[in-house]
């Protein structure tokens, strides 16, 4: 018999804090992924290997729906801490459902003030973009990622990997 994993389902709801205060409640956002920086090797031609510990820029987005209150605390020229929550459903072997809590804490610096288009008849969006300078993601508690690009943290699933090259600095 195969191993079973829960099945994920829908995201159910979710809020968005930014500097302890709520900003958003079921809004889109994008956490960054880690994108390495590559090096070619010679491998039979080439081969393009990840360089860990070497990270692309690491970009925040939120879609935020009016300009209101949680508006103006998304802007400004300062550093932001974000805390992202959400709940998603989750289906086990035998079909009973449960919903599981997911956060994401994330210290950003910004990388602009969003336009304002305003249309009659249509809801103003907005797209707030950052730098992310650290992530940090946990699944019903259990961390999964913690990234500091500041104090050289590469932590994924509890395994450290910086510690593989801090260790020659």
């Amino acid at each position: 018999m195969g191993k079973w994993l829960d099945v994920k389902g829908p995201i159910l709801a979710d809020t968005v804090y930014a500097d302890n205060r709520l900003v958003a409640r079921d809004v889109e956002f994008t956490l960054p992924g880690l994108n390495f920086q590559t090096a070619t090797i010679s491998a039979m031609g080439n081969m393009d290997v990840a360089l860990v510990g070497l990270l692309e820029n690491m970009e925040l987005t939120i879609n935020k729906v009016g300009t209101d209150e949680g508006f103006s605390n998304l802007i400004g020229l300062g550093r932001r801490v974000f805390e992202f929550r959400w709940a998603q459903t989750s289906i086990s072997k035998n079909g009973d459902s449960k919903t599981e809590g997911v956060k994401a804490f994330v210290k950003t610096l910004p990388l602009s003030i969003p336009d304002i288009a305003v249309k009659p008849g249509d809801a103003v969006t907005t797209e707030h973009k950052y730098t992310v300078t650290r992530l940090e993601l946990y699944v019903n508690g259990s961390e999964k990622l913690v990234v500091d690009r500041l104090n050289t943290v590469l932590r994924v699933n509890r395994i450290n990997y910086a510690k593989d090259f801090e260790k020659y600095l």
